[in-house]
């Protein structure tokens, strides 16, 4: 059997061998794509502007009728009046455990309705088992009083459904 030369046999890699150099300064710049900005600067000289006739004036708006604002009554003195803070009880550790614990009602309600949901949640697959025949056969009761025409099961779709109800 021959050897194979590895280094013959492999495609070759065209790779530069320099970045293409555009300005000789020292450091080799790479011809990179980059913005020019707009000049600002106009080429002539814009045109004075012209005065414009001030608008006629409109009338006046007739001014509204003043506000009287009723009087309060001084006070003599300046000094807001003095709002009383509530005060905190401050409760002991275990009276703070035992208000925190459900009463007796809230425990019951919600034991109750979570008994209902899971047992809701796992009675699913059974009770769907159990109403599909019905429904199915109350579907076919209908068509067949509409007048349409019932599809005829063969035996092994017969047999297919029929399997199915088992589990």
């Amino acid at each position: 059997m021959p050897e194979i030369n590895v280094v013959h046999d492999l495609p070759q890699v065209a790779i530069p061998q320099a970045p293409p150099v555009t300005l000789d300064v020292g450091v080799p710049v790479i011809n990179l794509p980059h913005f020019n900005p707009m000049e600002m600067e106009p080429e002539a000289e814009p045109e004075p502007v012209k005065p414009v006739a001030p608008r006629p004036a409109d009338p006046p708006a007739a001014e509204p009728p003043p506000v009287k604002l009723p009087k309060r009554e001084e006070s003599k003195s300046e000094t807001p009046p003095v709002v009383p803070k509530p005060k905190v009880e401050e409760k002991t550790l275990p009276q703070r455990i035992i208000e925190a614990v459900p009463t007796i009602p809230q425990a019951v309600n919600t034991a109750g309705t979570s008994a209902i949901a899971v047992s809701a949640a796992l009675a699913t697959p059974l009770l769907l088992k159990a109403i599909r025949p019905t429904i199915k056969k109350l579907a076919k009761k209908l068509q067949k009083a509409l007048g349409k025409k019932v599809k005829v099961e063969s035996v092994r779709e017969r047999r297919k459904f029929q399997r199915s109800l088992r589990g």
